[in-house]
């Protein structure tokens, strides 16, 4: 029980650290609404994001339109890997 804490703890760690950081840097990502303006994601739209991203479903409004919004993404998506990789081991103990 103690390991299932930890690792959703972990998990919810990684979802409102990496909210906070394309927050941070979200005028380096686009929505993806078809509207004529360009409209500045909110702090929602960000931990939508890092939530899907997290849970590994990759479904989300935002897309990253710079090379620093594209690094963020995949260290983030290796740190879901190394999750689960975790997990995997901590079970077949």
């Amino acid at each position: 029980m103690k390991y299932v804490f930890r690792g959703a703890l972990y998990n919810f760690l990684c979802i409102f650290v990496f909210a906070i950081i394309y927050y941070i840097v979200r005028k380096e990502m686009d929505m993806n609404e078809e509207i004529s303006q360009y409209v500045e994601p909110t702090f929602a739209d960000t931990l939508f994001l890092a939530t899907t991203i997290q849970a590994g479903v990759g479904y989300t409004l935002l897309t990253p339109k710079s090379s620093l919004s594209k690094y963020l993404l995949m260290i983030q998506q290796f740190f879901m890997i190394f999750t689960n990789l975790m997990l995997f081991y901590f079970i077949s103990l």
